[in-house]
């Protein structure tokens, strides 16, 4: 699989979102997946499509549907996180929070048997994120804007106070105390 040009998703709020749409090709195969007592190999493409569609385009909050939290609180390890709101604050709300969702999908092992679980689907996720180098892009992405933010805090603070230190941060001399 080659890799795609990662690019920054338009709506991306107060993270960055990247879109990666190779993510999303080929659609998965039903006929690669195995069924289980509750989900037929179709009902899991097509969740499975409807993930990678999600991480492709940025994760995009607009395309945080109730469907999707409730299958993606139930693979890769994640938990329900309370909601849906608290799962998207957990996982979405900062490019740090993006980097480590991916994180754990691709370090997740894949319990379990595909007739009784959806290690199938997860599986074949976590190979394509894997495959397009999405993890290292976002910590990338995460470290950039950490040094943007931290720049324009120090340009604040140095607005405010000026470049010359005062007060208790100034090297002095040392003071030696009395012994009683």
């Amino acid at each position: 699989m080659t890799r795609d040009k990662i690019s920054i998703a338009p709506e991306a709020g107060t993270a960055i979102g990247l879109q990666c749409p190779r993510l999303r090709r080929p659609p998965l195969d039903p006929s690669a997946l195995t069924a289980t007592p509750w989900d037929d190999p179709h009902a899991k493409a097509r969740m499975g499509d409807a993930i990678l569609s999600f991480i492709a385009r940025g994760m995009p909050r607009s395309g945080f549907t109730k469907a999707l939290y409730r299958r993606l609180s139930m693979m890769f390890g994640f938990i329900a996180c309370y909601n849906q709101h608290g799962f998207w604050g957990t996982h979405f709300e900062t490019t740090d929070a993006r980097a480590a969702f991916l994180e754990q999908i691709v370090r997740w092992p894949c319990w379990g048997a595909p007739d009784a679980t959806w290690c199938d689907v997860e599986r074949e996720i976590a190979t394509r994120i894997r495959a397009q180098g999405l993890v290292a892009s976002y910590q990338q992405a995460a470290r950039r804007e950490r040094t943007q933010q931290e720049r324009e805090m120090l340009a604040h603070l140095l607005e405010k106070y000026g470049p010359e230190v005062s007060g208790p941060m100034q090297s002095r001399s040392p003071e030696q105390m009395g012994l009683l």
